[in-house]
């Protein structure tokens, strides 16, 4: 409408702009005329800029819309990828290199070459979660093999329960190792310490108790030996695996929220004892009372710990192993336990912090466990015969700087149970260990 009276206004003053000069010479009022011709440019003018306002403003709409519309599509977009940013933001990730130099008093290469450095082993773990999700897994690589140390997704029920699913630690014995030391105890060796199972794990914490319960759906994940906790392997001489466990564990502590802590725990596992090579199932049973206490830069750990397996397994004569023991495995290693034993450990250690240049804190401790087997038992022969009971002493000190650190071991022992090639003659044996690496 106004560009039809716009046009209309242009030609009114477009004809009397014509005829101006002719009424000029022929009619009087010439300045009367000029002024209705000024006027009616004024006005086309204004409905010039009434247009251009329109326009614009229309321009500024489209413009407006425009970036709703792209201001709409990054927020979508923003809110799609908020929870990966905030997983990865909240990520931490964590390892560890290592490598060790061992002398073992039985080894004549050692006594020839004052012992050997290897490769020791590198960890790389990652935790985190967001809101009442999270997560932690480690993977470890050593000389020639590798494994999934623990690998779990958990959620938080409330403030003080959580569930965690996956390859997590069982909820047995003094936590989170057992020992002080760096090389572990006959109880960690055997399993009953830091063990990690597949299956669905419950832990609740209110005040000065904690509690955990588990299933365990399976021992390890597969039937080998390369893995971190020592089980039963299915993939053995024997054939045994450890299926369907069930686990709890409740601990009280003394002195919460004090530098003078005891925690008393009392935990037991069990569940079937499938046999891969006979097909048949017997079942398996253990328990454990321990003590932890943390008493200003002093701490001990003390466990007391009776099992039984009661395996279905093939004839002797067929496995070459004795009923009277059990083949387990770990780190690519199989060794013999008694199949029924009472396992006792007992540990003491003192840190303390130290300015000594780049050097910050000084560890030391030791580390004491024996078996009470309760019949006959051989670490070897496959498990044929009878040995003094099998003890384990780690005496050490550990020199930490910064990320840097260093770890120094007198691990003597007597029918330890064959670990790693120490012999099983009831006579005492010594490996020197220094393992010295960073963690990140």
């Amino acid at each position: 409408m106004i560009r039809h009276s716009l046009k209309a206004a242009g030609f009114a003053v477009g004809t009397l702009a014509l005829a101006a000069p002719a009424m000029a010479q022929t009619d009087p009022s010439t300045e009367a005329m000029q002024r209705q011709i000024d006027a009616l440019r004024a006005e086309l003018a204004r409905m010039q800029e009434t247009i251009e306002a329109q326009q614009t403003e229309r321009a500024s709409r489209d413009a407006s819309a425009d970036a709703a519309s792209s201001s709409a599509s990054t927020r979508e977009l923003a809110e799609e990828n908020s929870a990966i940013l905030e997983t990865l933001q909240s990520t931490q990730i964590n390892g560890q290199l290592e490598f060790g130099s061992v002398f073992n008093d039985w080894d004549e290469r050692d006594k020839e070459t004052a012992g050997d450095m290897d490769f020791g082993k590198f960890n790389l773990g990652f935790t985190g979660g967001t809101g009442k999700f999270n997560y932690s897994f480690q993977y470890r690589f050593y000389d020639g093999y590798n494994f999934l140390q623990h690998g779990w997704l958990g959620y938080d029920l409330t403030d003080d329960d959580s569930l965690k699913l996956g390859l997590v630690q069982a909820p047995f014995g003094n936590m989170d190792y057992g020992y002080l030391g760096w090389y572990g105890t006959l109880p960690y060796i055997s399993g009953f310490n830091d063990n990690q199972n597949a299956g669905l794990k419950w832990d609740h914490s209110q005040g000065a108790w904690d509690t955990s319960l588990a299933f365990f759906k399976s021992d390890q994940l597969g039937d080998g030996n390369e893995h971190y906790g020592a089980n039963a392997v299915g993939s053995s001489a024997q054939g045994n695996s450890e299926e369907n466990q069930l686990a709890g564990r409740v601990a009280y502590t003394f002195g919460q929220g004090t530098d003078a802590t005891t925690e008393i725990n009392l935990s037991a596992k069990g569940g079937q004892l499938y046999n891969t090579r006979t097909g048949d199932s017997g079942d398996n049973w253990q328990a454990a009372l321990g003590l932890s206490g943390q008493y200003g830069n002093w701490s001990t750990r003390l466990q007391a710990t009776t099992y039984e397996y009661n395996a279905e397994n093939p004839a002797e004569s067929v496995s070459g192993i004795s009923d009277d023991v059990i083949q387990i495995g770990a780190f690519g290693f199989n060794y013999l336990i008694p199949a029924e034993a009472e396992m006792y450990s007992a540990s003491l250690a003192y840190s303390m912090d130290v300015d000594w240049g780049p050097v910050d804190n000084l560890y030391f401790y030791n580390d004491f466990s024996m078996i009470d087997p309760s019949g006959d038992y051989s670490a070897i022969n496959g498990g044929f015969g009878d040995q003094a009971d099998p003890m384990l002493n780690d005496l050490g000190m550990k020199v930490t700087a910064g990320p840097y650190y260093a770890w120094f071991d007198i691990v003597t022992n007597k029918n330890g149970l064959n670990y790693f090639g120490s012999p099983v003659d009831d006579d005492w044996h010594t490996s020197f260990q220094t393992h010295f690496g960073l963690t990140f």
